[in-house]
Protein backbone atom coordinates (compact mmCIF):
# COMPACT_ATOMS: atom_id res chain seq x y z
CA UNK A 1 0.00 0.00 0.00
CA UNK A 2 1.17 3.57 -0.61
CA UNK A 3 2.39 6.15 2.06
CA UNK A 4 2.01 9.57 1.20
CA UNK A 5 5.68 11.11 1.29
CA UNK A 6 4.45 13.91 3.95
CA UNK A 7 3.24 10.28 6.43
CA UNK A 8 6.38 8.59 5.85
CA UNK A 9 8.14 7.76 9.08
CA UNK A 10 5.24 8.67 10.90
CA UNK A 11 3.65 6.15 13.05
CA UNK A 12 -0.37 6.51 14.23
CA UNK A 13 0.69 5.26 17.95
CA UNK A 14 2.52 7.44 20.13
CA UNK A 15 3.81 4.59 21.94
CA UNK A 16 5.36 3.83 18.77
CA UNK A 17 6.98 7.19 18.34
CA UNK A 18 8.43 7.52 21.48
CA UNK A 19 10.10 4.06 20.85
CA UNK A 20 11.87 5.55 17.78
CA UNK A 21 13.13 8.55 19.93
CA UNK A 22 14.28 6.57 22.18
CA UNK A 23 15.64 4.08 19.67
CA UNK A 24 17.40 6.66 18.25
CA UNK A 25 18.75 8.52 21.51
CA UNK A 26 20.22 5.42 22.64
CA UNK A 27 21.98 4.79 19.43
CA UNK A 28 23.34 8.14 18.69
CA UNK A 29 24.75 7.84 22.98
CA UNK A 30 26.37 4.31 21.85
CA UNK A 31 27.78 5.28 19.00
CA UNK A 32 29.96 7.29 20.82
CA UNK A 33 31.47 4.84 23.16
CA UNK A 34 35.02 3.84 22.29
CA UNK A 35 35.00 0.33 19.92
CA UNK A 36 36.98 -1.79 22.57
CA UNK A 37 34.24 -0.51 24.95
CA UNK A 38 31.77 -1.70 22.96
CA UNK A 39 31.59 -5.02 23.20
CA UNK A 40 31.48 -4.61 27.12
CA UNK A 41 28.95 -1.77 27.57
CA UNK A 42 26.79 -1.69 24.71
CA UNK A 43 26.11 -5.25 23.11
CA UNK A 44 23.34 -5.84 25.68
CA UNK A 45 22.02 -2.72 25.80
CA UNK A 46 21.46 -3.25 21.46
CA UNK A 47 20.08 -6.39 22.14
CA UNK A 48 17.79 -5.40 24.78
CA UNK A 49 16.48 -2.32 22.63
CA UNK A 50 16.06 -4.66 19.36
CA UNK A 51 13.89 -6.96 21.45
CA UNK A 52 12.17 -3.93 22.63
CA UNK A 53 11.13 -2.78 19.21
CA UNK A 54 10.27 -5.69 17.56
CA UNK A 55 7.59 -5.97 20.73
CA UNK A 56 6.81 -2.71 19.74
CA UNK A 57 5.83 -3.44 16.22
CA UNK A 58 4.78 -6.66 16.78
CA UNK A 59 1.61 -4.79 18.56
CA UNK A 60 1.53 -2.03 15.81
CA UNK A 61 2.14 -4.68 13.07
CA UNK A 62 0.18 -7.93 13.77
CA UNK A 63 -3.59 -8.59 12.63
CA UNK A 64 -6.14 -8.77 15.09
CA UNK A 65 -9.61 -9.47 14.79
CA UNK A 66 -10.52 -6.80 17.47
CA UNK A 67 -9.32 -4.33 19.96
CA UNK A 68 -9.88 -6.26 22.83
CA UNK A 69 -7.75 -8.99 21.43
CA UNK A 70 -5.11 -6.57 20.22
CA UNK A 71 -4.87 -5.55 24.32
CA UNK A 72 -5.29 -8.79 25.46
CA UNK A 73 -1.73 -9.43 23.05
CA UNK A 74 -0.21 -6.30 25.08
CA UNK A 75 -1.48 -7.20 28.46
CA UNK A 76 0.41 -11.25 27.91
CA UNK A 77 3.23 -9.75 26.18
CA UNK A 78 3.46 -7.41 29.79
CA UNK A 79 5.43 -9.69 31.98
CA UNK A 80 8.27 -10.18 29.12
CA UNK A 81 8.57 -6.14 28.45
CA UNK A 82 9.35 -5.78 31.86
CA UNK A 83 11.95 -7.83 32.01
CA UNK A 84 13.66 -6.84 28.80
CA UNK A 85 13.22 -3.07 30.64
CA UNK A 86 14.90 -4.47 33.87
CA UNK A 87 17.65 -5.79 31.88
CA UNK A 88 18.54 -3.08 30.18
CA UNK A 89 18.34 -0.48 32.91
CA UNK A 90 20.85 -2.51 34.82
CA UNK A 91 23.29 -2.17 31.48
CA UNK A 92 22.37 1.56 31.05
CA UNK A 93 23.77 1.96 34.99
CA UNK A 94 26.96 0.14 33.92
CA UNK A 95 27.60 2.05 30.66
CA UNK A 96 26.65 5.76 32.85
CA UNK A 97 28.89 4.72 36.05
CA UNK A 98 32.29 3.70 33.35
CA UNK A 99 31.47 6.59 30.67
CA UNK A 100 30.41 9.14 33.38
CA UNK A 101 27.38 10.28 31.95
CA UNK A 102 25.95 13.85 33.41
CA UNK A 103 23.13 14.08 34.71
CA UNK A 104 20.58 15.74 32.29
CA UNK A 105 21.37 12.73 29.82
CA UNK A 106 20.58 10.29 32.20
CA UNK A 107 17.53 12.09 32.96
CA UNK A 108 16.61 12.18 29.45
CA UNK A 109 17.16 8.70 28.79
CA UNK A 110 15.13 7.26 31.38
CA UNK A 111 12.35 9.83 30.98
CA UNK A 112 11.93 8.33 27.25
CA UNK A 113 11.57 4.80 28.80
CA UNK A 114 9.07 5.79 31.41
CA UNK A 115 7.14 7.49 29.14
CA UNK A 116 7.09 4.21 27.02
CA UNK A 117 6.17 1.97 29.95
CA UNK A 118 3.11 4.86 30.80
CA UNK A 119 2.39 4.87 26.55
CA UNK A 120 2.55 0.64 26.09
CA UNK A 121 0.12 0.89 29.73
CA UNK A 122 -2.19 2.67 28.29
CA UNK A 123 -2.29 0.17 25.28
CA UNK A 124 -2.87 -2.81 27.50
CA UNK A 125 -5.84 -3.66 29.38
CA UNK A 126 -5.19 -5.83 32.62
CA UNK A 127 -1.61 -6.36 33.29
CA UNK A 128 0.72 -3.17 33.68
CA UNK A 129 4.25 -2.80 33.48
CA UNK A 130 5.65 -1.99 37.39
CA UNK A 131 9.16 -0.46 37.08
CA UNK A 132 11.13 2.21 37.92
CA UNK A 133 14.05 3.37 35.75
CA UNK A 134 16.84 4.08 37.98
CA UNK A 135 19.65 7.15 37.14
CA UNK A 136 23.02 7.57 38.97
CA UNK A 137 22.97 10.71 41.38
CA UNK A 138 26.89 11.68 41.44
CA UNK A 139 26.16 13.82 44.82
CA UNK A 140 24.61 10.80 46.69
CA UNK A 141 27.15 8.23 45.26
CA UNK A 142 29.94 10.21 46.12
CA UNK A 143 28.94 11.01 50.03
CA UNK A 144 28.17 7.97 50.44
CA UNK A 145 31.93 5.85 51.29
CA UNK A 146 30.23 2.29 49.76
CA UNK A 147 28.72 3.17 47.01
CA UNK A 148 31.63 5.64 46.03
CA UNK A 149 34.02 2.84 46.41
CA UNK A 150 31.97 0.46 44.75
CA UNK A 151 31.58 2.96 41.79
CA UNK A 152 35.60 2.54 41.49
CA UNK A 153 35.67 -0.51 41.75
CA UNK A 154 33.27 -1.54 38.74
CA UNK A 155 35.31 1.47 36.74
CA UNK A 156 38.74 -0.29 37.69
CA UNK A 157 37.25 -3.71 37.01
CA UNK A 158 35.61 -2.91 33.37
CA UNK A 159 39.23 -1.06 32.62
CA UNK A 160 41.27 -4.42 33.47
CA UNK A 161 39.26 -6.96 31.45
CA UNK A 162 38.82 -3.70 28.51
CA UNK A 163 42.73 -3.99 28.22
CA UNK A 164 43.29 -7.29 28.94
CA UNK A 165 44.39 -9.89 26.19
CA UNK A 166 41.30 -10.84 23.73
CA UNK A 167 41.79 -14.67 25.00
CA UNK A 168 39.86 -14.03 28.32
CA UNK A 169 36.92 -12.09 26.92
CA UNK A 170 34.52 -15.29 27.28
CA UNK A 171 35.49 -16.82 30.18
CA UNK A 172 36.82 -14.96 33.07
CA UNK A 173 36.84 -11.37 31.51
CA UNK A 174 33.13 -12.23 30.88
CA UNK A 175 32.48 -13.61 34.52
CA UNK A 176 34.18 -10.56 36.61
CA UNK A 177 32.34 -8.13 33.89
CA UNK A 178 28.62 -9.96 34.80
CA UNK A 179 29.41 -10.15 38.76
CA UNK A 180 30.81 -6.23 39.41
CA UNK A 181 27.42 -5.16 36.79
CA UNK A 182 25.41 -6.94 38.94
CA UNK A 183 26.84 -5.75 42.32
CA UNK A 184 26.91 -2.55 41.41
CA UNK A 185 23.08 -3.07 39.69
CA UNK A 186 21.97 -4.56 43.34
CA UNK A 187 23.93 -1.59 44.93
CA UNK A 188 21.72 1.18 43.14
CA UNK A 189 18.60 -0.63 43.86
CA UNK A 190 19.36 -1.06 47.32
CA UNK A 191 20.03 2.62 47.48
CA UNK A 192 16.73 4.19 45.93
CA UNK A 193 14.91 4.51 48.96
CA UNK A 194 14.97 4.60 52.38
CA UNK A 195 13.09 2.06 53.84
CA UNK A 196 10.15 2.99 55.88
CA UNK A 197 7.92 -0.64 56.83
CA UNK A 198 9.75 -3.42 57.64
CA UNK A 199 9.36 -5.42 54.16
CA UNK A 200 10.83 -2.25 52.33
CA UNK A 201 13.94 -2.73 54.66
CA UNK A 202 13.94 -6.74 53.82
CA UNK A 203 14.05 -5.95 49.91
CA UNK A 204 16.90 -3.34 50.83
CA UNK A 205 18.63 -6.04 52.70
CA UNK A 206 18.71 -8.84 50.26
CA UNK A 207 19.88 -6.77 47.32
CA UNK A 208 22.77 -6.10 50.32
CA UNK A 209 23.40 -9.55 50.37
CA UNK A 210 22.98 -10.23 46.68
CA UNK A 211 25.80 -7.02 46.06
CA UNK A 212 28.10 -9.25 48.91
CA UNK A 213 27.52 -12.44 47.02
CA UNK A 214 28.56 -11.22 44.10
CA UNK A 215 31.27 -9.50 45.39
CA UNK A 216 32.99 -12.46 46.85
CA UNK A 217 32.56 -14.85 43.83
CA UNK A 218 34.93 -12.08 41.88
CA UNK A 219 37.91 -13.36 43.82
CA UNK A 220 38.91 -16.54 41.59
CA UNK A 221 38.63 -14.73 38.54
CA UNK A 222 40.45 -11.54 39.66
CA UNK A 223 43.20 -14.46 40.86
CA UNK A 224 43.63 -15.64 37.28
CA UNK A 225 43.87 -12.14 35.98
CA UNK A 226 46.66 -11.52 38.07
CA UNK A 227 48.28 -14.73 37.53
CA UNK A 228 47.90 -14.89 33.25
CA UNK A 229 48.53 -10.86 32.88
CA UNK A 230 51.55 -10.39 35.34
CA UNK A 231 50.38 -7.33 37.12
CA UNK A 232 52.40 -5.16 38.82
CA UNK A 233 51.97 -4.83 42.73
CA UNK A 234 50.82 -1.70 42.48
CA UNK A 235 47.86 -2.86 40.78
CA UNK A 236 47.19 -6.57 42.33
CA UNK A 237 46.87 -4.25 45.37
CA UNK A 238 44.62 -1.46 44.19
CA UNK A 239 42.29 -3.95 42.57
CA UNK A 240 42.37 -6.04 45.52
CA UNK A 241 41.92 -3.44 48.06
CA UNK A 242 38.81 -2.03 46.18
CA UNK A 243 37.14 -4.94 46.40
CA UNK A 244 37.99 -6.44 49.99
CA UNK A 245 37.15 -2.84 51.09
CA UNK A 246 33.79 -2.83 49.25
CA UNK A 247 33.14 -6.04 51.22
CA UNK A 248 34.00 -4.43 54.56
CA UNK A 249 31.58 -1.80 53.95
CA UNK A 250 28.70 -3.87 53.58
CA UNK A 251 28.89 -6.42 55.79
CA UNK A 252 28.93 -3.25 58.46
CA UNK A 253 26.11 -1.48 56.44
CA UNK A 254 24.15 -4.83 56.92
CA UNK A 255 24.60 -4.49 60.67
CA UNK A 256 24.08 -0.98 61.15
CA UNK A 257 20.48 -1.33 58.88
CA UNK A 258 19.58 -3.81 61.15
CA UNK A 259 20.00 -1.86 64.24
CA UNK A 260 18.33 0.97 62.28
CA UNK A 261 15.67 -0.19 60.98
CA UNK A 262 14.60 -2.71 63.60
CA UNK A 263 11.99 -0.77 64.78
CA UNK A 264 10.19 -0.39 61.72
CA UNK A 265 6.17 -1.58 61.24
Amino acid sequence: MAVLKSKRGISNLEFENNFVELYRFSSMHISKVPKRKKKWLCEDINKDMNLLYKKVMDINELYFRSKSARSLYISESTSSIEYILKDLNKHLLSLWNIQGYDFNTMEKWAMLIKKEIFLLNKEGCDNFIDLNINILDWDYINKAIFLKNMSELHRYTHSKVINAKNDFDDTDGNLLISLVNDAFYELILANTKVPKTKEEYEVRRNHISKAITYLREMNRPMLFYFNMMEYSERIMVEWSELLVNELKMLISLQSSDKERFKNLP
